[in-house]
């Protein structure tokens, strides 16, 4: 199991630093950028063994009966850390991993998750707006969020559940201009 140490030094190999901020999507800016595609296998299975251990510190006494991706990723975090979970905290039994698609999820597929209890995943969670979004719709189907989980955490702030990450990243400059 990766412990704290390990996954600083994993971050920092594909941490870069600029003299100016760098654009982080659309909306915020920041001077460090994380790699997250420069990430190994092995990186990644340790980051899934420590984000799958935070959940089940977490959330207990409730259980994951849902992983939720959301869009964007490049790492297919959310598939490592459904499978870890699964292996070492639900006994081998498989949680589903759905992919959360605004339009598949309003088409009724939304109904065969009714009452889960589900993990939010992505890379990275910056200003948590698509996050929030995520879970606001999730919650509204019926479908309870237990937290947010994630390699990098960027936003240093509450949310509605708690944010689980394998690490903390430097916070981002939210944009009030755009264009």
């Amino acid at each position: 199991m990766a412990d704290i140490e390990q996954l600083e030094d994993v971050f920092g190999r594909i941490t870069e630093e600029y003299q100016e901020p760098v654009p982080i999507g659309g909306r915020c800016e920041s001077r460090i950028f994380y790699r997250v595609e420069d990430l190994s296998d092995d990186d990644l299975n340790a980051c899934a063994e420590y984000v799958a251990e935070r959940i089940r510190n977490v959330v207990s006494p409730s259980k994951p009966q849902l992983f939720l991706k959301l869009p964007g990723g490049y790492s297919f975090f959310a598939e490592r850390l459904c499978a870890v979970y699964s292996e070492l905290y639900n006994r081998g039994q498989e949680v589903p991993l759905e992919q959360y698609i605004e339009s598949k999820m309003a088409n009724g597929h939304g109904e065969k998750y009714k009452g889960y209890n589900s993990i939010l995943v992505t890379d990275v969670i910056t200003t948590a707006r698509s996050s929030l979004e995520a879970h606001t719709r999730a919650t509204l189907r019926g479908i309870p969020v237990l937290c947010w989980a994630t390699l990098i955490d960027r936003t240093f702030g509450p949310g509605p559940v708690p944010v689980v990450s394998a690490f903390t990243g430097a916070p981002v400059r939210v944009l009030t201009q755009i264009g």
